[in-house]
């Protein structure tokens, strides 16, 4: 029980005691008076307990706005965090997207998820053309490096590099050539930041910018540091993922004549075999070796030889589909598949083959005099269902050898008749 209650549960106790003195005496002036002051005082305490929750109403309510206040912060706290996650899931997916990347043809469909991932109207990825020309699609561009530090030159010194630009895009000199529009925004705000070299740190390998509507979005006072991670995760991504399409090409490209080698036709024609043979369609090899070839060699030199094989494989590459394989399997011996091509059209692709052989000038290339002429034997063998790749290989090159021993034979009669 409180202090006050306590007082109080003592007075009336008090008063109740002479009262009862008061009836049991049958004092009636002194009982009047009790019961006067019994309610003078009630009235008091009445009072008093009015004024003290009039003072309360005050101290309610300001902790009422207290609570709202507190509240309100609470909310903004919750709000911000929530957002603070939201951005946090963006930047995870988009760095997520970036390390996707297997190959440099991935990058447009990648760029543009990324573009919709932030809902940005305009992201743009511009790349040294010497680094990666004939590996990205054509919606990325590409500048020679000098063309590109012509154009870097408006936002030197970069103070905040690899930060070029932020704000409003009108201040850009030329826009368009770093958001790969056709002609240059009015209004908005755009980002421009340079991609370094993840092993040399100070060549800029490319510029990644991006352009929106909304002339506060990107603006001078707005954190960046995402930008910079993001950019820094591509460069990486970029230069790793050219360096291991290169280190790819040595295993699968020939050093001598720039075409394919054996290992990449073992590692993609299984595969077509096996599409042809769910499909049903027809898929003839050619085992293909040069005649003569020993002959350049020992007359001309060896590096008349490598010059001829090198003329030989641009040849057989000119003639060839995309969808077909061509390869050089080693020496002047070269193999090519040709899938969804029946006999008929094989034997007309190597009509065709054996006169475009027949037209390389040995004596130009070599830049030396000479009548000698480039012609090959050719071995043509049809695939048929479960024959695995060496079979076909070697039933090419068994109807090649016979063809080349006939060639040989008719070649003797003729001058035994001489």
């Amino acid at each position: 029980m409180a202090r006050d209650q306590r007082v109080t549960w003592h007075v009336l106790q008090r008063f109740v005691s002479s009262l009862q003195v008061s009836v049991i005496q049958n004092d009636q002036p002194r009982l009047k008076r009790q019961l006067s002051l019994l309610d003078a005082w009630t009235r008091r305490q009445a009072m008093a307990q009015q004024t003290d929750r009039s003072a309360q109403f005050p101290e309610m309510a300001e902790l009422r706005q207290k609570l709202r206040t507190s509240k309100s912060a609470f909310d903004a706290m919750v709000s911000s965090y929530r957002s603070l996650l939201d951005s946090f899931e963006t930047f995870r997916c988009t760095i997520d997207l970036v390390q996707r990347i297997k190959r440099l043809q991935d990058l447009s469909p990648t760029l543009q998820s990324i573009q919709d991932l932030h809902d940005m109207h305009l992201l743009h990825l511009i790349l040294d053309q010497e680094l990666f020309a004939g590996r990205v699609p054509a919606q990325i561009g590409q500048v020679r490096p000098r063309c590109l530090q012509e154009q870097l030159k408006q936002f030197s010194p970069a103070v905040h590099f690899p930060r070029l630009y932020l704000g409003d895009v009108r201040r850009v000199d030329g826009p368009r050539f770093f958001l790969g529009c056709d002609t240059d925004p009015q209004s908005g705000s755009c980002f421009i930041f340079a991609l370094r070299h993840k092993y040399l740190p100070g060549k800029i390998i490319g510029v990644v910018a991006g352009y929106d509507r909304d002339p506060e979005r990107y603006a001078v006072e707005k954190a960046t540091d995402f930008l910079s991670h993001f950019c820094d995760i591509l460069a990486s991504t970029l230069i790793i993922t050219l360096e291991h399409e290169q280190l790819e090409e040595l295993t699968v490209r020939d050093s001598l004549t720039g075409i394919n080698n054996r290992t990449y036709l073992e590692r993609h024609a299984p595969r077509i075999l096996d599409f042809a043979v769910r499909k049903n369609l027809p898929v003839h090899l050619l085992f293909i070796d040069l005649n003569g070839f020993k002959a350049i060699n020992d007359t001309l030199g060896h590096e008349a030889g490598d010059a001829i094989l090198i003329a030989v494989g641009q040849t057989i590459q000119a003639m060839v589909r995309k969808y077909d394989i061509c390869v050089r399997l080693g020496g002047d011996e070269f193999v090519i598949m040709l899938p969804d091509t029946d006999e008929t059209k094989a034997w007309s692709f190597v009509t065709r083959l054996g006169q475009a052989l027949a037209n390389i000038n040995v004596g130009e290339i070599c830049g030396l005099a000479t009548n000698l002429r480039i012609s090959a034997s050719v071995g043509l063998a049809r695939h048929e269902p479960g024959q695995p790749l060496e079979d076909l290989i070697r039933a090419a090159d068994l109807r090649m050898f016979q063809e080349k021993m006939l060639a040989r034979a008719s070649l003797n009669h003729r001058g035994n008749h001489d």
